[in-house]
């Protein structure tokens, strides 16, 4: 198999799962050698220890088929990944984050029909997924796997000041926070209930953000994606409210000197470093944070619960942020890569790939599979009722959302004003991409 890593990425010992692949590949249904093809794929975030098993084991069934897969910084990728695009030297697949399917839905091809029909494709992923990488019941990308928020909690501090379990629901977690909080004369705080309130020492600020205005029931856009609606109110119970300011007012409470939730402000460390520190007994983030900790601190004792919800009476809300693969709309071999991403999105292929790469699933029929792992069972499980925020175009989208942040907690702007000129900003994200 010709392979080709264009990065320096670390390898991976994964034998085994070669060897487990390459016979669900050689149990394929393989109409014999073909003209010879080479797919170029891009992809962040995974070395080509990780994947070469899967290309490896599609090879195998597909012996005309060559590999060139270039792992990518994430910090340059999509602008590099425009420029190769628009100069028509792009790669035939690549990863897209899931918020993304707006900006790109023009310059990538959809699955045929008989690889991928939009109901076999939503019974088998998370809703997610299928929201996310699908449009007028066409799909457009699949993913390996899905990350979502979790709570992270020092379980050595919550004991110490007699809380037996993490916060449940968002008046628990206010409440833990004032048993936990310790603040000195000068302001700093020596310890922290909840790393959350800011926007810039605060890891994905604007994604937590998201998630508590969809747990209070926010309606993020209009359903056509053309008009943005979270300071609007909805009714709920026959009552009319604002679950965009609930979330804000929420959110922020934490870095509010004003407010018996006080336990962040400006001068706390970055989210992670003062959780892994012990300044912080909670942090909201994904899985990836779990070896950033343990980088930082292996000995820390701390668990993985669900995030706290608004209510526990309604179903629950998550978060989600993750990338999936898409095929470039100007490959010549678009039928060869999307049968090479149904084969590797496959319950057998992500069941072995699982093995010896520990992400939450994609696919709901693996779910239950992993919802008693120690390390990503409460992600998995969180994937099953994920959601995500609709956004014209992530980086100017999340802008937004960290300066209304900063609007409330440095320049003291009320609650409703703020959540109202970030939603006249965001107007001028559909008339930009327009």
């Amino acid at each position: 198999m010709k392979l080709i890593q264009k990065l320096p990425g670390k390898r991976v010992a994964l034998a085994a799962l070669a060897v487990a692949l390459l016979a669900i590949g050689c149990g394929s249904n393989s109409k014999g050698p073909g003209k010879p093809v080479t797919l170029k794929i891009w992809k962040p975030f995974a070395d080509s220890g990780q994947i070469q098993p899967l290309l490896s084991a599609y090879q195998t069934a597909h012996p005309n088929v060559q590999f060139e897969y270039t792992e990518k910084g994430i910090d340059d990728y999509e602008s590099n990944l425009i420029n190769a695009l628009a100069s028509g030297n792009g790669p035939d697949i690549f990863s897209i984050n899931n918020s993304w399917l707006p900006k790109y839905i023009d310059k990538i091809a959809p699955a045929p029909d008989n690889v991928f029909t939009y109901k076999d494709y939503s019974d088998a992923f998370v809703d997610v997924a299928a929201q996310d990488f699908t449009k007028d019941n066409k799909v457009y990308g699949t993913a390996l796997s899905v990350d979502s928020i979790a709570l992270y909690y020092n379980k050595d501090i919550l004991g110490t000041v007699g809380i037996a379990t993490p916060p449940k629901t968002w008046n628990d977690l206010s409440l833990d926070v004032r048993k936990i909080t310790r603040q000195d004369q000068t302001g700093y705080f020596s310890r922290s209930g909840v790393a959350i309130g800011t926007s810039q020492n605060v890891d994905r600020s604007a994604d937590i953000l998201y998630l508590m205005m969809l747990q209070a029931g926010a309606i993020p856009w209009s359903a056509d994606g053309l008009n943005p609606q979270f300071a609007q109110q909805v009714q709920k119970n026959g009552n009319y409210i604002s679950p965009g300011q609930t979330a804000l007012d929420f959110y922020t409470s934490f870095a509010n000197p004003n407010s018996a939730n006080y336990t962040w402000n400006t001068r706390s460390d970055y989210s992670i470093d003062a959780f892994a520190n012990g300044r912080a007994a909670m942090l909201y983030s994904y899985s990836y944070a779990r070896q950033l900790i343990l980088a930082k601190a292996p000995n820390l004792n701390f668990g993985v619960a669900p995030v706290p919800q608004e209510n526990l009476d309604d179903p629950a809300v998550n978060y989600s942020n993750f990338f999936g693969e898409v095929v470039n709309k100007q490959s010549k071999n678009a039928d060869v890569a999307w049968d090479f991403l149904k084969f590797i999105t496959s319950k057998d292929s992500l069941d072995k790939f699982y093995a010896t790469n520990k992400q939450a699933s994609s696919r709901r029929d693996l779910i239950e599979k992993q919802i008693n792992d120690p390390e990503i069972g409460v992600f998995a499980h969180a994937n099953l009722t994920a959601k995500s925020f609709y956004k014209p175009d992530e980086g100017k989208q999340d802008a937004i959302f960290t300066g209304m942040i900063d609007n409330v907690i440095l320049k003291g702007m009320r609650i409703p004003d703020a959540l109202n000129q970030a939603e006249s900003q965001a107007t001028t994200l559909t008339q930009v991409r327009d």
